[in-house]
This record gives C-alpha cells, structure tokens and sequence, in this order.
C-alpha cells in the first residue's frame, strides 16, 4: 500500500506532527509549562495536598466541569472544553410486518415506539438483505438484530441462527437480554451459550435442541467447525448470522475471523445447502460497509447509518497534566513497573487518579479506562490513597476490571457495578465492548486509546438513558496525545479511523486453508469466491508441505484436494488472536483463593518467588512459585519497596547470517536489501531488584532461576555495516544507536501497513548485557507463529528508514536519549534504558547510503560489508 493511500485513511499522520514539531511549538510550549513548573517545585507536593477537596456533596457532570477548574485543575490542565449538544430521537410506529408476537414482546420490556434505524434495519433484514448498522454506542442496535431473527424463528420452526461475540461476557449479557424478549413469544426458541465455560452436558443438549446458537471466534473455529456434523440440524437451517461489534475485528484477529467466516459460508453453500443472511452491528467508523463486506466476503450489504436514537448533552474535556523536566520515559507511568513515588502528584497517573476520587465523592459513577493492567492496579492504588484521606467511606466503592481475572470476579464485578454497590472502575479496555454495566455519568481516559474511534466507543459508555454525561481525556507526553492538546478540532472534527482486515494474508490464508480442507476437499473452481485470488499459490505451497493431496485429474480447477496432514485437528494449533493456554494461577496462600491468571510469556514478568504483586490496588508478596503446576502463592504484605525484573530477550533469524540478498539480475533487483526471516524469540529472566518507593534507591539483587520463555514467529530486518559501527563508536553507545533506529523504524511503520503496532516490537539490546548483539535494524512479530506482517513490510523497509530518519531529524528534543516523538517507545522492554538519537541518526543515514550504493553501483554483484 503506498504511502499516499495510507494517508487517505487517516485524519492525521505522522506528516502533521512532524510539521507540529518542525515548528517547535511542542517543545516551546512544553518548555514553558516545565520552567513555570519549576518556579514553584519546591511547594508542588503540598500544594498537590491542599488541592484535594473533601467535601462530598453530589454534583452533575456540567457542575463539576467548573469543580474542576477551580480546584485540582487550577494549574491550567483543562486545556478545552467541547460540549456536544443533545440530540432527539427520530421515532416510528412499530412496523405492521412484525407479528403480533414480536410487537407483544417489544411491549413487554418496555417498548411502544421505535428509533428510526432500528425500523429501517429490521424491515431490510426480514426482506432477506445483509445488514450492517453503524450507530453510535447505546443506540438500541442489538433490537436490530434480535426482533427479525425471533420473528423469522417465530415463523419456520426449523430455521436457526448463530449469534457471535468478540467476548465471553458480551456473549452472557445478550444471552439475558434476549431471554427476557423471548418472554413474549409463546413458540420455543431453545437459546444457550457455546463457549468454552459451557459444560460437556450442555454442549450435548445445545447441539441438539438450541435453535439460536450463541458463541464467539474462536468456539466457531476449534469447536464447531472442524465438528461440523454434529451440528448438522443447525447449519442446515442456519437462516441468520449476527455479529455484534464488528468493529472489534481489525488486525490480525479480524483478518483470521474473516477466513473463519469464508469457511462457514463455504460449509452451510457445499454441504449443508443453507445461505444466512448477515447482521452486523459496529461502532462508527469511516468504512462500516467496506469493513464487514470483506469480514464476511458479501457481495451486498445494506448499511444503516443514520441515528434515530436520542442523546443527552456529554461535555468533553481534554487535560494536560503539567509535567516535571525529565529526560527518561518513567516505566510505571506507562503500565510497565516501577516509578518515583515522590513525582507521582505531577504523572498522569496521579491526575487520572485525582479525578477519579472527585467523581466517586461526589456521586458521579464512572470507568477510568487505562491502557495495560498494570495502570489499572496503579490507578486504583493511588485513588483508595486518596480516597482514604478524603472519603474513607467510598475506599471500597471501586474496584479494577481487567483480563486476567478470575471469571467468577468478573461477572460479580460487572453485577455489583450494574447494581449501585460499586460506584467506580478502573479498567483496561475489556469494558470498551458493549456489556451493560448500567447508567455512567464519567468516563476518564488514560492516555490516547490507540484510535479515535476507541475514544468515542469508550466515552460512548457514560451517558445512557438520556442523561448528560463527561468524558476527560488526561494526555500522557507522547507525540500523539500532545498533538490532540494542541489541536482539539482534529479529535472532534476530523473523521473516525478506518477498519482494516486483510483476508489475502498468504501466511493466515493457509493456515485456515488446512482446516477448510480437513472439513471438506479444497476445489480451485468452487472454492476460490470464498478464498481469493491467492487459493492457487496457497494450495501449492500447502501440497508441497505435505499437508494436501489431489485426485488424479489433471485439470487443475477440477482437482479436489483433501487434507494429508498429521495433526487430528489442525484448528488446535492456530492461535487467532495469541491467546495462551498455558497460564499461571496466583493464589492468596492465606484465603486459598485464586486472584488470578496470567499467561505463561507474561508471568514471570509478575510474579517469582520475592515479588511484590498487585492485586485490586493491594500489595501482595510472592511466597512461593510452583513451576511444575504453574502456581504463584502470595500473601497480603505492607512493603516499601517495589520489585523489578532483570531480563532480556534474545531473537535468533533462521537463514539470517546473509547481509545482502544473493546475487540478481538487474532486472530481479529488489528495492531493498532488507529480508524477511522465520526467528525464534527468547526471553531469560535471571534475577530482580528490590527498589525503595519514594527515592527509587536499590536496596538489592537477587538471582533468579526461571525457566525461559521462547516461540517462534518472523522478522524483518536490515544489516547495518561494520564501518558505521566504528564511526558510531568514536563518540556514542553503538548499542543505543541501534536499540533508538528500531523504535523510530516501528513508529513510522502505520504510514505504510495496515496493522496495529501491538503486532509488532523493535530489538531492543539490554543495557547490562556484555554479549554480543547483531549489527542491524531489527522488527519482528509479536504473535506466536507470527502474523506475516513482517513479510508484508520488507518491500517498504527503505522508505521506512527514510520517514524514520525524517521523524528524528524535525524532532527539537535536546536530550541524547530523545523523547517520546522520537526514539522512545511506551511498550520498551528495556524501558527505554540504552538509548541514543543521535547515533540512530548516523545509523539510520548510513545505512540509507549504503542501500543506495549497493542499488546504483552493485546490481551485478553482492558488495562487501
């Protein structure tokens, strides 16, 4: 995809803010916010202190706007202020083509009218059409779906539906809203949930007598699917496919959904002789119609987009901390560990904390919505801290909700959260989904979500049933959400991102193409309108892995390939969204209860005998670790210090010692010498540090002895020649050069994919590491088996060193080790430790030179390093 495309897509790009820092008003503005900072540090914590407000008096959310900025936000945080008016409700008599039965069940929860859209889209979807409705959140979109499907059920008492959900808990929520609607048909409508909490005895009987079928991804993928047949009553009679949140399948999990979904068309059209139609239900975004056109490969979709629902008043307020001078990225402050306690009253994490604790005293529920479970632990801390202070009584009146939790607490979470007995939650984004947690006055959002659209999904919670709400974005350093400071209008004015899936990834496309097979023979001349173009290349390659065979024909569309491979069920092997099965229980040893579960690759990241634990904003100490049964037991503890791991991680390219492609002709020249590499990616934790809270002093070292982590998965990556080496090394840390080049590559790499750069990690070296670390500019994927999005990038990988290099040289930071516009990247492993823009400069220009020597003067020949 060219780079001009790309920047269609988007509502700004990396060519804004380079054009924001070129103009050195970021660093200006930030300069003076630091220097009037400093004139008064000496009185900061105290200051911080008499600012907190004790009264406890209920406010709206329009009165503490104002409560705001004459208290906690009387630094000038409140950077703008944008009201979104209230907006009626387009309302239309209930259609005469419903039954009686679907009217008497609309009545029965409350329902005598209805918006518009939700008209507009059950008409098209009884007429036979696909349907997407692209609404804003709370706009009443699951009726969309669950009246025509009833009524069509209601009619033909043999048709069935499939009902699929990004989550587990999504799944149970619309189970109890679609139980209390059936209430109103008198026809049995047998409904349940098939996910991997169902038990073996309720699978029996759903496969048998269940006529809506609720479930998600990946239960469609390990467990219907490749059993197909035993849910033959089913997808014969399948009239109806609903997938709610649509939107939530992008990246690498909507592109192997998309082929999950081509494979149950594929099923219900060659074997089963049915044809659903689709419902979709999605957040607003740029291509809605687009999107789940290629989610599902329809040919037609019908978009309903125009909101009938109404909305109350949400005001929205944008909050800049005022932060101290400091030239290293802070670990905790960005959900990773670690921190100086002494200028948490300064971080973001404090402000989001601060204001958490002004909306609970003061009545108003809300999420603060963070993003990693660390900052969720952290939030909650140091809110209860405060709250202790100022309303003892509310410290227990919020909780965290992130993965990771037990189910059990989850589900109490969100019931006690829905009833009143919680007033507030800390959550990563697993609540940015549409699970019904009842009325929330306040979202407040942590940091940028990673979209606008996320924003507006999450600040979309607060609000519902008609009544006025606020949402308070607090900005952390980093380029993009200085840049939304800066320029709020780009937040609220410019168009919502698109979604992206990319069906033709060859490597996912073949992985789904071994389980297509095992389900039924593969044909060229059938199967290629479900599976692209690249169906021929993938089948080949498949064959001659071992993993199809033919029959005899020697017409190639009329051969039909069958599955040959070892694996009973290949479904098992393919992860597609990189969940792990292999977790980590930590257990209270003195309740004997689980606190929760950790995947294997994050676990000793966590916990290991002498760690200190988080847990709901309580301190833990890790007592014991059972690795043979993957156990963590821990105690509740008062510590004042924190603990920190030592560790780093290694990547090994399989066929990688090579630093130029063979030699070509001129014709075969590829545009960059960069390659694409199968590697191994290992990490080794060999000891921690125990670090005082407050002065960040290291009190010791303790060895470690863990088992190592390692998967495989694939890499780009481009040499870097010995003769910069010695340059580099004349006057800066060759490491840090190096280790800064790969964060400015990642950075740049949304100009030129389709991909979110959760899929992706830089090489970074570990700072106290004396081996050798390879000369070059490393990327790889972080999903186990990797997602082929490093392959995808090694056609672009010089333009990515010139944007790189362009985003490094416009930046006005001062300091060696960058800044977050830069070479510093929130999700370091290596927290940002060995690093060095300058170098990266030298590296990145060198390396460019070296390309073009190679391509100008060397297409017949490999050049030496």
């Amino acid at each position: 995809m060219s780079k001009k495309n790309y920047e269609n897509l988007l509502s700004f790009s990396l060519e804004d803010l380079l054009l924001f820092v070129k103009k050195g008003d970021y660093v200006l503005e930030r300069n003076e916010a630091k220097r009037a900072r400093r004139s008064s540090s000496s009185a900061s914590n105290s200051h911080s202190v008499k600012r907190r407000c004790h009264d406890t008096s209920q406010l709206l959310p329009s009165e503490m706007v104002e409560h705001l900025r004459k208290s906690i936000g009387s630094d000038g945080q409140m950077v703008h202020v944008e009201k979104i008016g209230a907006r009626k409700g387009s309302y239309v008599e209930i259609p005469n083509e419903l039954s009686d039965k679907s009217k008497s069940a609309l009545k029965s929860i409350g329902i005598n009218k209805l918006y518009s859209h939700q008209a507009e889209s059950i008409l098209a979807s009884l007429s036979g059409k696909n349907v997407v409705v692209a609404t804003m959140t709370s706009s009443g979109k699951s009726v969309c779906y669950n009246l025509p499907v009833l009524e069509a059920l209601s009619h033909n008492l043999s048709s069935c539906a499939l009902y699929l959900f990004p989550t587990k808990a999504l799944a149970q929520d619309q189970l109890r809203a679609l139980l209390t609607l059936t209430n109103g048909f008198d026809c049995g409508i047998n409904i349940g949930v098939y996910d991997g909490d169902t038990s073996q005895k309720e699978r029996t009987w759903l496969r048998e007598n269940a006529r809506l079928l609720i479930t998600n991804p990946d239960m469609l993928h390990m467990a219907i699917l490749p059993l197909h047949r035993q849910f033959s009553r089913i997808l014969s009679n399948l009239s109806f496919v609903v997938i709610d949140e649509a939107h939530a399948y992008k990246g690498a999990f909507g592109c192997h959904t998309a082929l999950i979904l081509r494979r149950l068309r594929r099923l219900c059209s060659h074997v089963y002789g049915s044809d659903p139609s689709f419902v979709f239900c999605t957040a607003t975004s740029s291509n809605p119609r687009e999107h789940c056109m290629e989610l599902a490969n329809l040919s037609t979709l019908e978009l309903i987009e125009k909101d009938g629902s109404p909305s109350s008043e949400k005001i929205f307020v944008l909050w800049n901390p005022v932060l101290p001078l400091r030239t290293e990225l802070d670990k905790s402050e960005f959900g990773i560990d670690g921190r100086n306690a002494s200028d948490k009253s300064l971080s973001p994490i404090s402000e989001v904390s601060h204001l958490f604790a002004e909306m609970v005293q003061h009545g108003l529920r809300c999420i603060a919505f963070c993003k990693s479970r660390k900052l969720c632990e952290l939030v909650l801390c140091y809110t209860r801290e405060i709250l202790e202070e100022v309303a003892p009584h509310l410290v227990n009146s919020i909780c965290a909700y992130r993965a990771g939790y037990v189910s059990e607490d989850r589900r109490r979470i969100e019931s006690e959260f829905f009833g009143g007995k919680l007033c507030g939650i800390a959550a990563t984004n697993a609540l940015e989904l549409g699970i019904d947690v009842g009325h929330i006055d306040v979202t407040l959002h942590l940091g940028f979500p990673g979209s606008i659209a996320s924003l507006w999904q999450q600040a979309g919670r607060s609000g519902r049933r008609e009544r006025s709400s606020l949402a308070v974005y607090v900005a952390f350093e980093g380029p993009l959400d200085q840049y939304f400071m800066k320029f709020p209008q780009k937040l609220f004015c410019g168009p919502i991102e698109c979604c992206h899936i990319d069906a033709q990834n060859q490597q996912v496309l073949e992985q789904h193409l071994v389980c297509a097979a095992l389900e039924h023979p593969l044909s060229l001349l059938y199967d290629e309108k479900y599976f692209g173009s690249g169906l021929s290349k993938a089948i080949n390659a498949l064959k001659n892995r071992g993993y199809l065979t033919s029959n005899p024909s020697n017409d190639s569309l009329s051969k039909i390939w069958s599955y040959m491979g070892h694996e009973k069920r290949p479904s098992r092997s393919i992860s597609i969204r990189a969940i792990e099965a292999e977790r980590y229980i930590v257990i209270d040893k003195q309740l004997n209860e689980t606190l929760e579960e950790i995947e294997e690759s994050r676990a000793f990241f966590q916990v290991y005998e002498g760690a200190v634990y988080l847990h709901q904003g309580r301190t833990y100490l890790v007592k014991d670790l059972d690795l043979s049964r993957k156990i963590a037991y821990c105690e509740k503890a008062v510590m004042d210090y924190y603990t920190k791991t030592r560790d780093y991680t290694d990547i090994h390219i399989v066929g990688g010692k090579i630093a130029y492609p063979a030699r070509v002709s001129k014709d075969q020249l590829p545009k960059t010498t960069a390659q694409a590499n199968p590697c191994s990616v290992t990490t080794t934790w060999f000891g921690f540090r125990r670090i005082r809270r407050g002065s960040n002093q290291v009190l010791d070292t303790v060895d470690l002895s863990l088992p190592r982590y390692s998967y495989e998965s694939q890499a780009v990556w481009i040499s870097v020649p010995q003769s910069l080496k010695i340059i580099v090394e004349k006057k800066y840390s060759f490491r840090a050069g190096l280790h800064a080049a790969c964060h400015a590559v990642l950075h740049v790499v949304p100009l030129y994919m389709r991909c979110n750069l959760s899929d992706l990690a830089p090489e970074c070296p570990n700072p106290y590491d004396s081996r050798f670390f390879p000369e070059r500019i490393l990327l790889y994927d972080q999903h186990p088996g990797g997602t082929g999005v490093s392959k995808q990038i090694q056609p672009y990988f010089t333009e990515l060193l010139h944007s790189a290099l362009e985003l490094l040289t416009c930046c006005h930071c001062s300091s060696d080790t960058g800044c977050p516009n830069c070479v510093q990247n929130l999700a370091c492993q290596e927290y940002n430790e060995l690093i060095n823009k300058d170098a990266a400069i030298i590296i990145i220009k060198g390396v460019l030179d070296a390309e073009k020597t190679y391509f100008e003067g060397h297409s017949d020949s490999t050049p030496s390093c």
